[in-house]
């Protein structure tokens, strides 16, 4: 039977790789999966303890399957009769866990806890990978994935038999069974409630048994869309969920949730798809079941004393009348059974009764769809359940019984909201209960904008919706609805097709008093109110009404959708004047969300129209509140008080709690901020909003109240935002060095210099560099801590903005560390560098370098793994530190954990400066020949209580770095994807072979047997045919490097290999007969080689015995290739059209240090052509004043300008690759040479033949330097082997 490991990897590498299942693969697969047929048919059953095999236990030897017989102590008799207690496992299972956990970890200096814990681990991983091997097979057969449609088929009909065999059973009894308090669900009281996983954390059992849980529950999901279910098995999913959303009440639990929702969507699903079968005369299972109808009906309306369950139910009972109402036309065409259809009839409106008289609409928006829990469930099930939604809701609204039904509430919404606006008052809130009921209508144009939000593609073709809408749009007589019917548009308008639809339905007169001239007017009505209340002297400001504010919101958010979505050549045209969106920006008296709403529109047309940007900035010159920066918040002096941005939100928003004109006000300066191209004046002339978001709104925002926490991290967000532009965009010069130097307003607060003195970049750096009010707020966001923010963006409605905070948090601190160096000596002593300011305080270092963990978003990985890279560099004492704070082995763990999780993705990174693997590896190379102890010796495991260089590395017993690196170094997984992380290995080892601390351990570690696997990568890696350069020239490229760093690793084990170790010894015996194709014998010290291969061609040389070509010579041949062009000839394009000048004065400043370079040093030290430099450069010099380019004024010179600079990026992103190319090829070749003169210098004597191989050696090398697709370089290379080395002639002569 095949192990649940080896079962993923066969269906992982089967369905999820990137290439196309190979035959072998796709028998490979089907074998596996029959092989492992009565696993899944009985999941996650094993046996039970046996009172005879407890005996034979604790009788301290017992014998298992194929083993030879396994003695027992008293510790092993002991953890293994706990763990059969704890896991309800046989004591035989529990000894065959035991060996496991010992051949997986090492248990040898454990406690006892420890070794339970890894044992429980390890249990639990291969659950969870049988488990998650059965949700990529069901997954594989529903979602469309690319795979062929034959092999599709036979995992369906595999699937299938499975579950009429039982299956769906055993996974509704796993979700009941494994949510109880008992050792074989979540753990009696008694039982130990940590394990330690499979990468080495301690985590809660707990929350493991809930996320199989979770797990079987998707699974559950898709079973019913491969096979339906039958009665039995609906009755017992209800009753699943009924019990669990029992359990709801107890505490607000994310997973819980999920999995509650998994089992009301599997009751949808079921009921919808097989009432559709049934009237496509396809089969189905309760559709013409009589009894059940009736049977199911009395179970799903019986009321219960649970609201939450209750509410849960309600949605069940949604699914169960669209299912009635879908089979009742067939039902009661049929003269035979017209007494059920008449029952039908009664169920149905039985149904719809409940449901709107509970308003089961509002409970499934404000329970299910707008809940964290749901919008962060896995992506692939939240489509099925949107999907599912769809088509209950298409079916709902079709139906002529629901209609009725849908009429009668919109008549009831009508009539009880009968009053335009509601409220007079601003400040009103509508506090009677009456107002604030959600009514069912209102309820329902909600549910329906909210299915479509996340989908909005299901939105095409869609009748139905487009007649409920014609519907919902007539006869409104208050707000509420009208709010409700825009909101729905507004979704509706999320696709092209939709955007158009609704830009025309509301041009036109389809709607009474609905439409975009009742925007304008609206708009142009309250403007000339507020005109003339400003005119007329003593007039009091008229109020602006709620339900009028309310309603030009959603209208906004309508216009909006239609601008960001419609057709690029058709909206241009629709909204021709955007003057009116700005004109009530300046009045006191419109509410701030309306103001918010305006901006949002307006910054909507910077995205889409960049061409408006400077009229936009006019307008908002002319009508927007001015930003008038004066004391900080708390110094205002209320005599000279106007009413400004300032104003607004420190006496208006702070004292409602509310922020939406300052947040928007914030997105809209970004905005346009974002795309403006001179940056010559450094930013000064936004020195004046820089101070309102520096002083009035980041400053203060840890301490203002907030009604809506969404709204305190937008705020956050939007702060961060401007500042990381500032930082990216402007940089330092010397004349900042210099005027700070000579002048003494540098030692002048910002509060009291002049704005003109001021620049944005140089405030935020000196903040940074002195640890101020910007740098304390923005360390209070990232102190939270990661496992905080973990949580709040799985449980937190605002979970993505709070993550955006610190995803922009972390990238701030690498911009300012990017320029603090530059100015701290100038700056010194009131400014330090930032390192400097961290370091006051370890828990904030600990809590940045932690962020490596928050495995949801990689960006915010990269930021850590980046900061710990310059953190290493700059603080000496930086490990030491983390070791006193009890950091160190959670980062040992979490970064071999993003190692790991790199190598198992299935993705392609475009970029390696952004992959996560390729950064930890630079990290662990770059920081080798730091201080000791560094972070690479930290990462990798070496013994820090005593000299480095006397560790005793046991990657086995340690999950860290070295222990993922090993292992992909011999196992090599997804070749094409991981190429460049295998390069990092075999440089990352090589590197610390030569380091003096750390060759020792690592030599040792390599000389063992269970890591010669790197000889094998002679044949897998060192001779395997090259990559072509047409299909991956990257590929290529890195293939060349492995090889290079391969032969370098052996080298310098042949070199370094000691007489004294006998595993030295036989390491360099077995690189020399791999290396020269002999096999070697040992008599004392001596080592002696005879042929064990055939003679080859032929070939037969006077004087001595016929060999093979070794592998040595075999990696020349792959050498033997003509280098690629380098030169810096420029295309005929270019030196054709006169612009050749111009381009080679850019190219030539070759110097990458100087500021404006547009050359940079990649991570393998090779200097190339930055394209975005390059780019921005060729840019600015055609278009600035170039007396060329001025000469070509027509449009034809600027296409062919145009075209010239297309025509060099493309040459210069070939001469990279063929630059690095050359440098691989040279690089292999030099660690070609060095194998080779080490093997002559230091091993040639124990060949017994050793005049014959080198004689081969000298004789390709000259073949290879005289051949003509040898390069000069090359030559001199191989020149150094052919005569630089007299000891080869020594040896041959």
């Amino acid at each position: 039977m095949v192990s649940p490991k080896e079962l993923a990897a066969i269906v992982q590498s089967s369905l999820l790789g990137t290439s196309g299942t190979s035959p072998a693969q796709r028998i490979e697969l089907t074998h596996a999966i029959r092989n492992s047929f009565s696993s899944f048919q009985n999941l996650l059953s094993f046996p039970p303890p046996k009172a005879s095999d407890r005996a034979q236990v604790q009788s301290r030897e017992i014998r298992l399957p194929d083993s030879l017989p396994i003695s027992l102590d008293d510790q092993d008799v002991a953890i293994s009769l706990k763990l059969s207690d704890e896991l309800h496992l046989n004591e035989r299972d529990s000894v065959r866990l035991l060996v496991s956990a010992n051949q997986e970890w090492g248990l040898m200096g454990r406690d006892p806890l420890e070794i339970q814990r890894l044992a429980t681990g390890l249990w639990y991983t291969g659950r969870r990978e049988l488990t998650s091997t059965l949700y990529t097979l069901l997954r594989a057969v529903v979602m469309d994935q690319g795979v062929e449609p034959d092999l599709i088929a036979d995992i369906q009909g595999l699937l299938e038999d499975l579950i009429k065999t039982g299956l769906r059973q055993r996974l509704i009894t796993l979700i009941k069974e494994l949510n109880r308090e008992e050792p074989s669900g979540l753990g009696g009281p008694l039982c130990e409630q940590y394990l330690i996983d499979s990468r080495g954390a301690l985590v809660e059992r707990r929350a493991v048994v809930h996320r199989e849980r979770l797990i079987l529950g998707h699974c559950l999901v898709l079973s019913i869309l491969v096979d339906r279910p039958g009665p039995k098995d609906v009755k017992d999913i209800y009753n699943v969920l009924k019990d669990n959303a029992v359990q709801l009440t107890q505490g607000n639990d994310t997973i819980n949730y999920q999995i509650n929702f998994s089992l009301l969507f599997s009751l949808i699903i079921t009921f919808i798809s097989d009432a559709i079968s049934a009237l496509s005369d396809k089969s189905s299972m309760i559709s013409q079941d009589a009894s059940f109808r009736t049977e199911f009906q009395n179970i799903v309306m019986a009321s219960g004393s649970d609201l939450t369950a209750d509410g849960f139910i309600g949605g069940i009972r949604l699914a169960w009348a669209v299912h009635l109402m879908l089979i009742y036309d067939g039902i009661s065409g049929m003269d035979t059974i017209s007494a059920a259809s008449t029952t039908d009839m009664g169920h149905i409106c039985s149904c719809l009764e409940s449901i709107f008289s509970k308003n089961v609409f509002q409970f499934l928006l404000d329970n299910i769809l707008q809940t964290a829990a749901y919008q962060n469930d896995e992506e692939d099930m939240i489509y099925i359940y949107n999907a599912y939604l769809h088509k209950l809701t298409s079916c709902f609204l079709s139906h002529p019984i629901a209609r009725d039904k849908v009429k009668e509430s919109k008549d009831m919404a009508m009539s009880v909201l009968n009053s335009y606006r509601i409220s007079d008052s601003l400040d009103g809130s509508m506090q009677t209960e009456e107002a604030d009921r959600p009514l069912p209508f209102i309820s329902l144009m909600e549910f329906v904008s909210n299915i479509y939000q996340k989908e909005p593609e299901l939105l095409y073709g869609n009748d139905v919706l487009w007649t409920f809408v014609n519907f919902a749009g007539e006869d409104h007589t208050n707000f509420k609805t009208l709010v409700a019917f825009l909101e729905m548009l507004g979704t509706l308008a999320s696709t092209q097709e939709g955007a158009f639809k609704v830009y025309e339905l509301l041009k036109g007169t389809a709607f009474r008093s609905i439409g975009w001239a009742t925007l304008f007017d609206c708009i142009r009505i309250y403007d000339e109110k507020f005109k003339q209340s400003l005119q007329t002297a003593g007039t009091v400001m008229p109020d602006f009404l709620e339900g009028d504010a309310k309603a030009l919101v959603a209208y906004l958010n309508v216009l909006q959708k239609v601008v960001e979505n419609g057709n690029p050549t058709e909206r241009k045209n629709w909204f021709t004047d955007i003057e009116p969106f700005f004109k009530l920006l300046g009045y006191e008296n419109v509410p701030p969300h309306l103001k918010g709403a305006l901006r949002k529109t307006i910054a909507a047309f910077v995205h889409v129209f960049p061409e408006m940007r400077d009229s936009i900035w006019a307008f908002l010159e002319q009508y927007d509140m001015p930003v008038v920066v004066g004391s900080p918040v708390g110094k205002t002096d209320q005599s000279s008080q106007v009413y400004d941005m300032q104003f607004e939100l420190n006496e208006i928003e702070a004292r409602r709690e509310q922020y939406p004109s300052t947040i928007s006000f914030l997105n809209l300066i970004n905005a346009l901020i974002a795309g403006e191209k001179d940056v010559t004046d450094r930013g000064r002339r936004f020195i004046g909003i820089f101070r309102f978001v520096y002083d009035h709104v980041f400053a203060p925002f840890p301490q203002r109240a907030y009604s809506d926490p969404c709204e305190k991290w937008q705020l956050v967000v939007a702060c961060l935002q401007h500042f990381h532009m500032i930082l990216s965009m402007y940089d330092i010069q010397e004349e900042d060095l210099d005027g700070f130097t000579e002048h003494s307003q540098f030692l002048v607060s910002a509060e009291t210099s002049s704005l003109q003195t001021q620049l944005p970049v140089i405030e935020l750096l000196k903040d940074f560099m002195s640890g101020k009010t910007l740098y304390r707020n923005l360390m209070s966001v990232l102190q939270v801590g990661v496992n905080s923010i973990m949580s709040e963006r799985m449980s937190k409605t605002y979970g993505k903005i709070l993550e955006k905070a610190v995803q922009l948090s972390l990238e701030i601190l690498l911009l300012v560390f990017e320029k603090d160096l530059l100015v701290s000596d100038v700056w010194r002593p009131l400014y330090q560098p930032l390192d400097i300011i961290l370091s006051q305080d370890h828990n904030q270092i600990v809590a940045l370098l932690e962020y490596v963990r928050y495995d949801s978003l990689p960006q915010i990985q990269r930021s850590s793994i980046k900061l710990m890279n310059i953190l290493s560099s700059r603080l000496v004492g930086l490990v030491p530190m983390l070791i006193k704070m009890n950091a160190a082995n959670s980062l040992i763990e979490d970064y071999a954990s993003c190692l790991e999780l790199r190598l198992e993705e299935g993705e392609v990174v475009e970029n390696s400066c952004d992959d996560l693997g390729v950064l930890i590896m630079q990290l662990l190379v770059d920081s080798i020949n730091r201080p000791a102890p560094s972070i690479t010796h930290l990462l990798l495991k070496f013994d820090l209580d005593a000299p480095v260089e006397g560790t005793v590395l046991q990657p086995k017993f340690h999950y860290s770095c070295l222990k993922v690196i090993l292992e992909m170094l011999e196992k090599l997984p997804n070749p094409d994807i991981n190429f460049l992380l295998f390069e990092c290995g075999f440089q990352l080892l090589c590197e610390l072979s030569l380091d003096p601390l750390t060759s020792g351990p690592i030599m040792d570690l390599l000389s063992s047997k269970k890591y010669q696997f790197f000889l094998r990568h002679l044949d897998t890696i060192g001779v395997a045919t090259l990559p072509k350069r047409s299909g991956s020239q990257a590929l290529r490229i890195s293939s060349l490097h492995q090889r290079a760093w391969l032969l370098k690793l052996l080298a310098i084990a042949l070199h370094n290999g000691s007489g004294n170790s006998s595993d030295h010894l036989e390491a360099c015996q077995s690189i020399l007969s791999h290396l020269f194709g002999r096999e070697v014998t040992e008599a004392g010290n001596q080592l002696y080689f005879s042929s064990t291969y055939p003679l080859q061609d032929g070939l037969d040389y006077a004087g001595t015995s016929s060999v093979s070509k070794s592998k040595v010579l075999a990696l020349l041949e792959i050498l033997q290739f003509r280098s690629p062009d380098t030169s810096m000839q420029l295309p005929q394009i270019v030196s054709s059209r006169k612009y050749d000048t111009l381009v080679e004065e850019i190219l030539g400043n070759r110097d990458t240090s100087v500021s404006g370079s547009i050359y940079y040093y990649s991570e393998r030290g090779d200097r190339l052509i930055d394209l975005s430099s390059f780019s921005n450069k060729l840019y600015q010099k055609l278009h600035s004043g170039f007396p060329l380019v001025d000469s070509f004024p027509n449009v034809a010179e600027s296409n062919e300008v145009k075209e010239t600079i297309q025509q060099l990026l493309k040459w210069g992103w070939k001469y990279n690759r063929n630059l690095e190319e050359q440098v691989a090829q040279l690089h292999m070749l030099a660690g070609w040479s060095q194998i080779v003169e080490v093997s002559a210098c230091r091993r040639i004597s124990s060949l017994d033949n050793r005049s014959e191989i080198l004689y081969r050696i000298l004789d390709s090398s000259l073949s290879a330097s005289a051949s003509p697709d040898c390069s000069l370089k090359m030559a001199f290379v191989l020149t150094q082997v052919l005569i630089g080395r007299p000891y080869l002639h020594c040896q041959t002569s």
